[in-house]
């Protein structure tokens, strides 16, 4: 990527506004700062990721959602693991 707008601060401001978020010129430089540090070292971690021999890694922490109630047969009352004798934990 040759130019990237949040890299040097230009999109910072129609970004916050869009987004209801007052920021001052100094907290939106401070951001901008904080993006062009940061932007480049992950715009080349998603590269290498991106490389054949890297997609089949999975992340070692994987977040999922708790099970849809209805597709359980007899979803517990509160969300846990069922004991062995049926009682919920």
């Amino acid at each position: 990527m040759d130019h990237d707008p949040l890299a040097d601060g230009a999109a910072i401001a129609p970004l916050a506004t869009h987004a209801a978020l007052p920021l001052s010129p100094e907290r939106a430089a401070a951001a901008a700062a904080i993006l062009a540090a940061w932007l480049p070292a992950a715009h080349e971690l998603s590269r290498k990721m991106s490389a054949p021999e890297h997609r089949t890694l999975m992340p070692a922490t994987v977040f999922a959602h708790a099970p849809d109630q209805s597709d359980v047969a007899d979803p517990p009352s509160t969300f846990g693991a069922a004991n062995t004798n049926g009682s919920h934990a």
